[in-house]
């Protein structure tokens, strides 16, 4: 008898398990490139963009002006690359421009669709404006109230993640973007618009000295190093979280469809133990069975990882694109690496091909008379449960399936348990992202606008409560703001964890987000230094306000002031309840009450087809899990679907039967796999504050479980409804004659 002649006959009776096997591990497979072709891809593109257009060491603004001569003398001191960048904000109703005229040496910009500037009469825009509100080259854009025509669109290097504001935690293309005027028409505009300082250090460069120099000649009112500054650094920040998730999902994900496909060639091989028996007495080697066996198990393997991998080769731009939702309509140039396709080919099918040989062997040290027999594996015990009660067949049935089978039903499970996690996974993202805009109404305060002037202003505003409040670094360069607030101001939060409000007057207070990227908390001692002169400061920490969403601390204008070396009472920011009439030169920034629910948004029609993506692989891995399964369960059961037959019993009643037993597995898989699906949330949530800048409240709605035990069940219900023609097609007389598949 030659083993080889049972190949095809072996794979067209187990058709349906490979398929289903090879689903599996398509999918998992697929979750795993996708978002490491997406952040292999992007890094890339960003090491060259910000080499090629001349990316910033730092930016920084001075109170005083530095004049360009003594912009020459600093560089050749200091061997650095001086250049000044003169911007203004335009308000025209609910969308803002930040128009800048062209820099030469410094963040240059690249064109993207069109062409350069050609007149005065000409602007460029950010191309993720363009792209979302459907601006063309060569349609007319109102700024400040003047009609100009689009050249064309362009990225510029600090700003390849669309950042209206420093403190804002995610881009905004729907009512912020940046324009390029001529340097005339700027000039006729604007004047000299608002300056800040751009500089690149050399090799050689002594950059504390630097900046010592500009604070004592000039006083620094703000630095912003390229290391620190989101617009720059969430470029490679969100790769990298690509690149860990992709691994994160190769080892978990594939992990457990791994064992699960492992488990069901477990058991497909069980159900040969009489012809493995019978080869076994005529004389076959153990390693050739062994062997013969395990090719079997090669085919999910090689099949869904060579799809998968081929699917990811030829796919790979559309693959690495769903990763760019965050950025500015950036051009990478996403590819899988052929190393990693093979991989993708080579370690499932080796872990399912090992998996079956170690079945084989151990099914090869029983008895050969009970592989004969088929009696390894079957528990006899299983079918004494409950014969001494009186209850319906079905029930006893039921309950005899689940007990007398655990691996089987173990099985069962994670595929439910799988499918239920990946889904409320996807929910919770959505939920969690929704409850930030809504949580931080509160936790922010009441003002509706706020507004970060140009110049430093002594006394207090005509209108609103005054704010003095410059950045600052821990010795890891860390940033954060110190803050200074008048005792009697009340549009600021000031509401402790305790529930008690903050004494600005007296203390020192740091918020929850401030705590938890830090490692401070009240009683404390913290040490800071400035960033224009790096002298260090030591305070006491007295609480802690409730507030996830921005990293300072907080006390009164003349603790603020005296910490920075001003004197009087001095402010750089203004809250206030109303829009105010400040001139667009006056006013670095505004920030308004509705900034992270924008942002929300946002991200939420940003990211919003790769959280889809994740339920429709959730409800991929269940269907496809749950009939593998469920079609061993049945394939198992001939015998007992063949003498119900001959009993009389209807198909469809036998299908209850047989199929009813994984009901009682449903309610605990989706319970559980919810529970694992927040659990991850709340993890992913810790784990990246420092990364988000933000305290994201994980979250799960009660409509969001509602919708995932739905779904989830759906998923059940089609694979049910996929086997139900399985049992009409199982032959009684085969059966009866221990014929099996």
């Amino acid at each position: 008898m030659k083993l080889n002649k049972r190949y095809v006959r072996s794979i067209k009776a187990n058709l349906p398990f490979y398929i289903a096997a090879s689903v599996l591990t398509m999918v998992t497979l697929l979750m795993f490139y996708l978002f490491y072709i997406a952040g292999t891809g992007i890094n890339a593109y960003g090491d060259e963009f910000f080499s090629k257009n001349k990316l910033e060491s730092a930016t920084f603004s001075t109170y005083k002006e530095i004049p360009d001569e003594e912009l020459s003398a600093l560089e050749s001191k200091y061997g650095v690359t001086l250049e000044k960048e003169r911007f203004a904000g335009v308000d025209d109703g609910d969308v803002r421009v930040r128009v800048f005229a062209p820099n030469k040496k410094i963040d240059l910009y690249e064109i993207q669709d069109g062409r350069d500037l050609g007149s005065d009469g000409e602007v460029l825009i950010s191309a993720g404006y363009a792209v979302e509100n459907g601006v063309r080259p060569g349609d007319q854009i109102k700024i400040g109230g003047k009609e100009y025509t689009v050249a064309g669109t362009f990225l510029r290097p600090d700003y390849l993640y669309m950042v209206e504001n420093e403190s804002d935690d995610y881009k905004n293309v729907t009512s912020f973007f940046l324009a390029y005027m001529t340097k005339n028409e700027f000039t006729s505009r604007f004047g000299g618009g608002s300056i800040n300082n751009k500089v690149i250090y050399g090799a050689n460069t002594d950059e504390t000295a630097f900046r010592k120099q500009v604070n004592e000649d000039y006083f620094m009112s703000g630095y912003l190093a390229s290391a620190n500054n989101k617009r720059v650094t969430f470029v490679h920040e969100q790769a990298d979280m690509f690149l860990m998730s992709s691994w994160f999902i190769l080892v978990i994900f594939p992990l457990l469809t791994v064992a699960l496909v492992c488990i069901l060639l477990g058991r497909r091989i069980r159900a040969e133990q009489k012809l493995i028996g019978t080869l076994s007495a005529l004389g076959y080697e153990k390693i050739k069975l062994m062997r013969h066996y395990s090719l079997f198990a090669l085919i999910p393997g090689v099949v869904g990882g060579l799809l998968t991998s081929v699917a990811a080769l030829i796919l790979s731009a559309p693959f690495g694109s769903l990763g760019l939702a965050d950025y500015e309509p950036m051009k990478p140039e996403f590819h899988l690496p052929v190393w990693v396709a093979v991989a993708g080919v080579v370690i499932p099918a080796l872990i399912y091909y090992f998996a079956a040989m170690l079945r084989v062997r151990r099914l090869l040290s029983e008895d050969t008379v009970k592989l004969l027999a088929g009696q390894v594996g079957n528990d006899a015990k299983s079918r004494r449960i409950l014969s001494r009660k009186k209850a319906p067949i079905k029930r006893k049935f039921a309950v005899r399936q689940l007990i007398g089978s655990p691996g089987r039903s173990f099985v069962i499970f994670l595929g439910i348990f799988l499918g239920a996690m990946i889904v409320a996974f996807a929910f919770s993202f959505i939920d969690s992202v929704k409850a930030v805009g809504v949580q931080a109404h509160g936790e922010f305060g009441s003002f509706k606008y706020e507004y970060i002037l140009n110049t430093l202003k002594d006394g207090k505003p005509e209108d609103g409560e005054a704010v003095f409040a410059l950045p600052y670094e821990d010795k890891e360069a860390r940033r954060f703001t110190l803050m200074g607030l008048d005792g009697d101001a009340k549009l600021w939060n000031k509401t402790l964890t305790s529930g008690e409000t903050a004494d600005t007057e007296n203390g020192f207070y740091i918020t929850t987000l401030f705590e938890e990227i830090f490692g401070v908390h009240k009683g404390d001692s913290f040490t800071f230094r400035s960033i224009a002169t790096l002298e260090e400061k030591t305070v006491r920490i007295d609480g802690v306000i409730k507030n996830g969403y921005q990293s300072y601390i907080l006390t009164s204008r003349e603790k603020a002031a005296e910490i920075a070396g001003v004197e009087g009472e001095k402010y750089n920011a203004v809250l206030s309840d109303k829009a105010l009439g400040y001139r667009s030169e006056e006013v670095m920034e505004i920030i308004s009450d509705k900034t992270y629910e924008t942002q929300m948004d946002n991200m939420m029609t940003a990211m919003g087809g790769l959280i889809y993506a994740f339920m429709i692989i959730g409800m991929i891995v269940c269907i496809a899990s749950l009939y593998a399964t469920i079609n061993t369960v049945i394939a198992e059961n001939s015998h007992n679907i063949s003498m119900l037959k001959v009993l009389g019993y209807e198909n469809r009643r036998i299908n209850s039967m047989i199929l009813s037993s994984n009901h009682l597995l449903l309610i605990p898989g989706i319970a559980l796999g919810i529970a694992a699906a927040y659990g991850v949330m709340a993890w992913y949530c810790a784990e990246f504050v420092e990364v988000e800048s933000i305290i994201i409240p994980a979250t799960l709605y009660p409509q969001s479980i509602l919708y995932t035990a739905l779904i989830t069940t759906a998923s059940y219900i089609i694979s049910l409804l996929l086997l139900r023609r399985k049992v009409d097609r199982t032959d009684m007389i085969a059966a009866l004659k221990d014929g099996r598949e």
